[in-house]
């Protein structure tokens, strides 16, 4: 209800700020519903045809077409959404564009058995700009053993904490100047974490500027259990609470992302075409030699079929899910599977599609003593509400400006007992022993065992919302953690299982479907329950409003009937060796082919214990490194 009714009210704005500097005078957006277009697009022979103009996309493309001599068509499923507030306000980020088919491919699992039964929705972006219009905004990195472990699957040093660094710095904005108001941060604190940064790349990222009441409180709770604050994560260490920074743009109070950001500042390149609202089915392959070489993309626009040529290479920035279920149409994967369905392979990738791997959240929700500002204000005081419409019209700040932003990362040794700890590696290695694991799952698993024993890599991660998120009652005002295992074992899927292109994959990812992970997310919820009890944070907390819950067999039943994802796929087109039973290699490039490559979250072989914005964006600027030489 609250999303619904800021939605009217802030779509009504005639003058919402915007940071598209050209508008729709980009030359290079071409509009699906002009035929000519499409045949246009058809009809150009481009170096570069990258599939998806999402996150990684649209930042390839802008990057390599720095280079007026290199020419780069972009094919996007969605359409170009200019000076929309519901991608663009910041508090409409929950839900935002998510379950709207106009932004969202409205993506679900099959019914996944450790969540009773329920089909849970896999949100993608389907717009310019895909999932980073979609994301809650939350801009943070791994830690550097997360990154260095990925080394270890490529074969190659280069992709590594050291090999990513200077990535991640090209793709960020900080907002200079800013107080981190975190109790437990210093100034000094505060100025260093900005050397880890860049102050003009395309994506502006800034620390809120509004903060609830309840903020300080809860840090200093958090504190005083032992955990400090991190007054530097991108540092390469991430354990802690933490203030993270967010995608947003503070001189106009707008969520930026790879549209406003990359876009915006190359779409008028003539070298730069941009196809939207036309959905690739198929990758052109042709033998040479020992290898296949990509030539061209076909893609349909409504009923109406072209196909695309580049000259050097097709680069897939589809996604998680759709990158796997274009290699799988075009006769790339598991040969067993697209012989069952009528698709003569060609190169056969067994792992195409497979190592899926997602962040999986539950959450406890506390209502708060009254007098307490949170954003549940924006709801129950119409006068409020009206006074934030004005100021965010007319100075682009305040509460519609804002997102939560307080962060907590910890290992198990932080919230578990010593003989919670022992249960949970019993169940680890438990579980471990009974599988048959593939190659990259041993390498996945004995890593993760040490991350475990060490204790320096984050396990779970907890999200602080100043909000009722279920079911809140009006006049009151609540407190939402959000708890999520960070590297859970469950090991899922994405295939077609229809060679009709324009069908949904089959998503299985086995969430919460053994007893590892369930048991981290209860050891979570039981961490929070006595977080909230310990003070100062007690002293404004009225009552538990959910879970109602206090035996771990009723706390198990409410993981599983309220479990969802963090919108963190990965791992679907992993970058790994062949005897790993990797799709790519270091240079990104598909097994089997000479210059079909995979720029997008697909290639992560391993889950991180963060939001993957920032790490795409890297994969996208080291993939342009490698490109231009």
């Amino acid at each position: 209800m609250m999303v619904n009714t800021l939605l009217l009210i802030v779509g009504g704005f005639s003058t919402l700020p915007s940071i598209f500097a050209r508008g729709d005078s980009c030359s290079s957006v071409l509009k699906p519903t002009i035929a000519a277009d499409a045949t246009a697009f058809a009809t150009t022979i481009y170096d570069y045809i990258i599939v998806g103009g999402g996150t990684a996309g649209l930042a390839l493309a802008a990057r390599l077409t720095e280079n007026s001599r290199i020419t780069v068509g972009v094919i996007e499923a969605g359409i170009y959404h200019l000076g929309d507030p519901t991608l663009l306000t910041p508090e409409l980020a929950i839900p935002g564009g998510q379950g709207n088919a106009s932004y969202d491919w409205l993506f679900k699992t099959i019914p996944q058995p450790g969540a009773n039964g329920r089909m849970i929705s896999q949100p993608r972006g389907k717009m310019i700009g895909g999932s980073s219009g979609l994301n809650l905004l939350a801009w943070n990195r791994a830690s550097q053993p997360e990154y260095d472990a990925w080394s270890i699957f490529s074969g190659s040093k280069s992709w590594s904490w050291a090999g990513l660094t200077e990535y991640f710095a090209k793709s960020q904005n900080i907002e200079q100047g800013q107080t981190n108001p975190f109790p437990g941060v210093s100034r000094e604190q505060t100025d260093t974490s900005c050397t880890y940064g860049s102050a003009n790349g395309p994506i502006n990222v800034s620390y809120n500027v509004i903060y609830s009441d309840t903020v300080p409180t809860y840090v200093e709770t958090w504190n005083k259990l032992g955990i400090e604050t991190n007054g530097n994560p991108d540092s390469g260490s991430t354990t802690g609470i933490y203030n993270s920074r967010m995608s947003i743009s503070r001189l106009e109070g707008i969520r930026s992302y790879s549209a406003n950001g990359y876009f915006a500042q190359s779409c008028s390149r003539s070298n730069l075409h941009v196809l939207a609202g036309a959905e690739a089915t198929k990758i052109s392959l042709k033998k040479t030699s020992t290898k296949w070489t990509a030539t061209g993309i076909t893609y349909t626009v409504g009923s109406k079929v072209f196909a695309a040529t580049a000259s050097k290479e097709i680069i897939l920035s589809a996604g998680t899910a759709k990158t796997p279920q274009l290699l799988e149409l075009s006769g790339i994967g598991n040969s067993t599977l697209l012989k069952s369905i009528g698709i003569q392979p060609l190169i056969d990738l067994p792992q195409v599609g497979e190592n899926l791997q997602e962040h999986v959240f539950t959450l406890v929700e506390f209502e708060l003593n009254p007098g307490h500002q949170t954003f549940d204000a924006l709801i129950n005081n119409a006068t409020f509400f009206a006074q934030q419409s004005s100021l965010y019209k007319t100075k682009h700040t305040g509460w519609l400006a804002a997102n939560d932003g307080a962060l907590s990362f910890l290992p198990l040794q932080v919230t578990a007992s010593q003989a919670e700890q022992k249960a949970l590696l019993a169940a680890f290695n438990d579980y471990v022993t009974s599988c048959n694991l593939t190659p990259i799952q041993r390498v996945q698993y004995e890593l993760q065992r040490e991350w475990l024993a060490k204790g320096r890599v984050p396990m779970t991660e907890t999200i602080m919302m100043s909000r009722g998120l279920i079911a809140p009652q009006p006049g009151r005002s609540y407190l939402t953690l959000l708890t999520g295992v960070q590297h859970p074992l469950a090991r899922g899927s994405i295939h077609i299982n229809s060679s009709v292109p324009t069908a949904s994959p089959v998503i299985n990812g086995n969430y919460v479907g053994n007893d590892f992970d369930v048991q981290t997310l209860l050891q979570s919820v039981k961490f929070l329950l006595k977080l909230a009890k310990t003070p100062p944070l007690s002293e404004i907390v009225k009552t538990v409003a959910q879970p109602t819950a206090t035996s771990d067999a009723d706390l198990i039943e409410w993981i599983r009937n309220t479990v969802a994802v963090g919108d963190h796929i990965l791992g679907t087109a992993a970058m790994a060796t062949q005897e790993q039973g990797g799709v790519v290699d270091h240079n990104l490039i598909v097994y089997g082919t000479a210059n079909l490559r995979i720029v997008d979250a697909s290639i992560m072989p391993y889950t991180i214990a963060a939001h993957l914005q920032s790490t795409v964006y890297a994969i996208a600027e080291k993939a342009a490194a490698l490109l231009l030489g």
